[in-house]
């Protein structure tokens, strides 16, 4: 190892769910009924999503919502603080340590002030360098690609990476306009949950040749996306507001603003760009797949897990043991479940020393692969 550039190590991590745990059974009355859909949409809440929901392998998810109000109990900066301050406390650090901080949402509280200013001002920092990602389930990668190289190259001392994933947003009947809403876009309801993960990254003095738990051997982030369809979308941005008329009104009337998935291409694609780029990830590392203990993926059901671990057993060596469904007891959270899986494999002792954990991501918006490796 290079020993004019500062090595990194995990110092700290945090996860926070909102809420009650919300059984299958529960999420309707939780978010509202759409009611008011189309009848073959009502159809499908009927008789599909029962069905949907037994083979998903999840027995409870987290929304920020009021069960009885529906209105949320979180903001975007909200959820990512309960898991900030957790990953500060772990690491035996206060606010006012961090250097930088490094926040990545699909969403945010405000177009402008930037989310990761919002949550500075929520942790109490006077002075730091801020940076907000926007990205799904890649974001984890690509803020821990930035993290890394800024500790490396002694830019900051420390950066805190913190993912809100709040996505009860879209999934709230309220935000609908039920009269345009689809199949796919009532089914994602029975499939994303809200909650935030956090992990803090430190760097050694320079030359440090010692041994700590934890520590980051490299990050990596690819699109593949350059020339494929996005596979999903939430509209209302600046693309449907183009025209000289009232949009946003026009946005809404037309659906434009829900979020929606292409569930096809998702199984096609999705195992094979995760298998596809943490394989390439690994061999930028000059990593043998075969010495990985833990492959920490987001993966949102378990019929993506059983189709996809063949592949993964015959790639990347893969065990039942060294790729594990996480998501059955947190529901499935983006990219923000990864770090929650991580927290809970640290906080529990799962992550023993001296094992390599692989943290890897696919998103399928426009075809994104990101994470890093970490050696406890």
């Amino acid at each position: 190892m290079d020993s004019s550039l500062h090595r990194v190590f995990v110092t700290g991590t945090g996860s926070f769910l909102p809420g009650q745990p919300i059984t299958n059974d529960r999420i309707d009355d939780v978010l509202g009924r759409l009611d008011d859909a189309p009848p073959r949409v009502l159809g499908f809440i009927r008789n599909v999503g029962p069905r949907m929901l037994e083979g998903s392998g999840i027995d409870f998810r987290h929304f920020a919502v009021d069960p009885e109000s529906r209105r949320l109990t979180h903001s975007v900066s909200g959820l990512a603080e309960a898991a900030a301050r957790r990953a500060l406390a772990a690491a035996g650090r206060q606010p006012e340590d961090i250097e930088l901080l490094i926040v990545s949402c699909p969403n945010y509280d405000c177009s402008t002030p930037p989310t990761s200013a919002l949550l500075q001002e929520r942790l109490g920092i006077e002075r730091c360098a801020e940076m907000e990602i926007h990205s799904n389930c890649s974001g984890l990668g690509k803020a821990a690609q930035v993290a890394y190289d800024a500790l490396r190259l002694g830019r900051y001392r420390n950066a805190l990476i913190v993912l809100p994933q709040l996505s009860s947003v879209y999934l709230r009947a309220a935000y609908f306009n039920q009269a345009e809403a689809n199949k796919t876009q009532a089914a994602l309801r029975y499939i994303l949950a809200d909650g935030s993960g956090a992990v803090l990254f430190e760097a050694a003095e320079r030359g440090f040749t010692g041994a700590r738990p934890r520590e980051v051997l490299g990050a990596y982030v690819e699109s593949v996306g350059g020339k494929m369809t996005p596979a999903m979308t939430a509209g209302g941005g600046v693309a449907d507001l183009l025209e000289a008329a009232p949009l946003t009104k026009t946005v809404f009337d037309r659906g434009r603003h829900h979020l929606d998935q292409d569930f096809a291409a998702v199984s096609r694609y999705a195992g094979v760009f995760l298998l596809e780029g943490t394989r390439r990830m690994l061999d930028a590392l000059h990593v043998d797949p075969r010495s990985i203990d833990h492959f920490v993926f987001s993966i949102p059901t378990m019929q993506l897990y059983e189709q996809n671990c063949p592949q993964f057993a015959e790639r990347l060596f893969v065990t039942p043991q060294s790729m594990q469904f996480r998501a059955r007891k947190t529901g499935y959270c983006g990219g923000a479940s990864v770090l929650i899986h991580f927290d809970d494999m640290v906080r529990g002792g799962e992550l023993q020393s001296g094992q390599l954990a692989v943290l890897h991501s696919v998103e399928s918006s426009k075809w994104m692969t990101a994470g890093f490796l970490v050696r406890a």
